[in-house]
């Protein structure tokens, strides 16, 4: 079906003009049409005209951000068609994601307890997903904050205005703006969170209840991104005002130099004019915006979102529907009803509170922790924040919510840094350059270590050639024996033994001096941790979330990543390597031109001018780049 096979009825009311701006306004239309069938009113032409509309679409030449916003719109319609499907029985209106509410009378114990108790836990939990929104807008900010001219922040900045005003008479500031201050973090940080808290309140506010005003402030919302990068300039409300004092100073008889310095300075007031070349970066900047925005919205409501997290059982929980018997050790999470008693031991670590005031004083082992929380229950959108907390070995966060308190402790990465620093060691053996000369250093070392000499025609050049006929998986793992026997091995000698080791190896394959000691310092940074480039303050590893793209950049940089079973793309160095499970549903690493490897726990992809380094625990991933020795 083309523009002109559209039913009569309707195509009155349709815009007749050709081009971008005509498919733009067809998106609206459908847009408002979808959203007058979410707040219950029938759309003008019918239901009818609202399928025949969207057969248009579907087939229309729409692209980029016009192309997403007709898709955003579109599942929100189909997933308002699942709901509206005949339903058994109605159930009554209750808080996003609450699936608790039916059949509560039938629930032993009181019904005001079970009520209660409930909104606190479902408060909760919308608290939970609210601080893990925020958090990751904070990383976001600073990932914006790494671009030249802080384009994408100059449109978060100029869309936040215009939501809060309801209008879009805010223009994007221009690159270093002095009054937006942007490139502090501080401010950054405030203007992403400002963005992360519009989509919570279209969830947590008590008028997302109403029937279809959800998904209506989820439309407004993704419409003000629309509208920015078409209109990122709007006119400047005192431009009349302008033009007029311009005009009148052409009137004045006034040398011509004169008259022209004076239209000048009444027109910098606003600025010069704005260039094609800044519309497309901040084009380019909203589809940013788009996609971050995108990815906090839930799944359910069209979005690519995490949905809220499970609604908690809690240690000394009011009623037995809600009650936790025992704290799971092996759980990184923990809700504890504080009013219920006052101690508990999790995860080894003993837990102690009592009330302080307006909050509670909880002690976490040997520290202690000042808790306030002056919401009631059921508040949809609390102002408390989780504080960083230490449970033992590892860090957490703490959340209080009325007198409940959630704990999350954190993944503990040492064990992943360990198997890096592995991998690091294992990625230089692996280097083919000089006839594998890294790996026969390592295997006359470790004959010299066993037998107290070394067989020179079984480290030579002619011995390498197996070590190219091998397979890649074959490869990897002979080098990370290598690598294993040699750390065990230097444990029992010291240090001066350990030297003289390496020096008859180096003797032997004539490694030279600077190789052999990069050989010896990798080996070494496996022994101490202390020592490894990952300990130090400049280097942690960070969890990178650019809207799916994540980069490593060079040598020493890393990327800390939750695989979820969806696939990641990541780039290494000007390579793209993606991570997906291959049809057994094993974890496998692609990486172009090379055949898939599984990911197990370490693994180590060679390319021309270092190894790709990968290693696993469970469902948490670094990925690295160890540049060959030169």
């Amino acid at each position: 079906m083309t523009p002109t096979d559209v039913p009569a009825p309707e195509s009155s009311h349709w815009p007749t003009r050709e081009g971008e701006s005509y498919w733009a306004e067809l998106v609206e239309l459908f847009e408002y049409k979808v959203g007058d069938l979410l707040a219950g009113r029938t759309p003008r032409g019918g239901k009818r005209s609202l399928g025949d509309l969207r057969e248009v679409l579907l087939n229309a030449p729409l692209e980029g951000a016009l192309r997403r916003r007709f898709g955003h719109t579109d599942r929100v319609w189909k997933a308002h068609r699942r709901q509206s499907a005949p339903q058994p029985a109605p159930e009554p209106v209750t808080a996003w994601g609450s699936g608790e509410a039916s059949g509560m009378q039938a629930a032993g114990g009181s019904e005001h307890l079970l009520q209660t108790e409930l909104l606190s836990l479902e408060g909760l939990r919308s608290a939970v997903w609210r601080e893990n929104v925020r958090a990751q807008a904070r990383t976001q900010a600073h990932l914006w904050l790494r671009e030249a001219e802080l384009v994408t922040l100059r449109c978060a900045y100029a869309l936040t205005v215009n939501l809060e005003r309801g209008e879009t008479s805010m223009s994007v500031p221009r690159a270093g703006d002095p009054l937006a201050s942007l490139s502090t973090p501080s401010v950054a940080e405030r203007i992403v969170l400002g963005l992360a808290d519009q989509v919570c309140a279209a969830f947590l506010d008590p008028a997302s209840l109403l029937p279809g005003a959800r998904q209506q402030a989820l439309l407004r919302l993704r419409r003000a991104v629309t509208e920015l990068s078409q209109n990122p300039f709007p006119r400047h409300p005192d431009q009349d005002v302008m033009d007029a004092r311009v005009q009148a100073a052409e009137r004045e008889h006034l040398p011509p130099d004169l008259t022209r310095t004076l239209i000048e300075g009444i027109r910098a007031e606003v600025g010069p004019p704005r260039t094609a070349r800044e519309r497309l970066g901040i084009r380019e900047a909203a589809e940013r915006l788009t996609a971050f925005i995108e990815s906090i919205i839930p799944g359910s409501e069209a979005g690519f979102g995490p949905e809220l997290p499970p609604l908690p059982r809690a240690l000394y929980a009011a009623t037995p529907r809600f009650s936790l018997s025992t704290p799971d050790d092996g759980n990184s999470v923990l809700c504890i009803r504080l009013s219920g008693h006052s101690m508990a031991m999790w995860r080894g670590l003993p837990l102690r509170w009592k009330r302080a005031g307006e909050g509670w004083l909880v002690a976490i082992g040997p520290l202690e922790y000042r808790l306030t929380s002056r919401v009631r229950p059921g508040h949809p959108d609390p102002d408390a924040a989780a504080i960083t907390v230490m449970l033992g070995d590892v860090s957490g966060q703490a959340l209080l919510y009325t007198d409940y308190l959630y704990l999350v402790a954190r993944p503990n990465d040492k064990g992943l840094l360990e198997l890096l620093t592995l991998a690091r060691a294992v990625s230089l053996l692996l280097d083919p350059s000089g006839a594998y000369l890294n790996l026969r250093l390592a295997r006359a070392a470790a004959q010299r270590y066993r037998d107290g000499r070394i067989d020179a025609s079984s480290v030579n050049v002619l011995s390498a050639e197996r070590y190219g006929a091998a397979s890649p998986d074959a490869l990897l793992t002979f080098a990370r024996k290598g690598v294993e026997g040699l750390l065990v091995r230097m444990r029992q000698r010291s240090a001066q033994d350990n030297d003289a080791v390496f020096r008859a190896a180096d003797e032997a394959v004539e490694a030279g001096e600077t190789r052999t000691q990069a050989v010896m310092k990798s080996l070494r940074r496996v022994l101490n941790p202390a020592t490894r480039p990952e300990s130090d303050p400049g280097s942690t590893p960070r969890p990178v979330t650019e809207l799916g793209h994540m980069r490593v950049g060079g040598p020493g940089e890393l990327v800390v990543l939750e695989f979820t079973g969806e696939p990641i793309t990541i780039e290494v160095m000007a390579r793209v390597v993606t991570l997906r499970l291959d049809y057994k549903g094993d974890l496998a690493v692609i990486l172009p031109g090379a055949p898939a490897a599984l990911l197990r726990e370490l693994l180590v992809l060679d390319i021309a001018a270092g190894g790709i380094l990968l290693v696993r625990q469970g469902g948490r991933i670094v990925v690295s780049y160890e540049p060959h020795l030169r």
